[in-house]
């Protein structure tokens, strides 16, 4: 079996690379970028099996890169978590009405955000 491809969306670059770092030691193939935009144009050349994404990013937030990525066809049913440091109840009632897969709260618990993603990426 290959190895699961995770987009990762933060312009906070220290926790994209630690996140990065730990999740390539579970095994997963993980793409970066630092702007939703960025992460629009990586989705044009590739099919990751998961999207994840911080809310905080400017100019367009994870909210509005969410809803921009569910308007691509093919990435209608991707799973997509909210990364955030956003633990503010309206926001996580906000994201259940988008319709995002889990709202985590950083920092992160990594052996916790891995067993989320093998849930979710269990029968795909």
């Amino acid at each position: 079996m290959e190895k699961p491809i995770i987009l990762y969306v933060d312009d906070e670059l220290s926790a994209l690379e630690a996140i990065k770092m730990g999740l390539e030691e579970k095994g997963y193939t993980i793409l970066t970028a630092d702007s939703g935009s960025k992460a629009l144009e990586i989705l044009k050349t590739h099919t990751p099996n998961l999207i994840m994404t911080d809310l905080r990013m400017q100019p367009m937030n994870g909210f509005e890169f969410f809803e921009e990525v569910r308007k691509i066809e093919k990435f209608a049913e991707t799973p997509l978590f909210f990364l955030t440091a956003v633990d503010d109840f309206l926001a996580q009632k906000y994201g259940q009405k988008l319709g995002v897969d889990a709202y985590i709260t950083k920092p992160v618990d990594l052996a916790n955000l891995h067993n989320l993603i093998k849930g979710k990426l269990k029968g795909k």
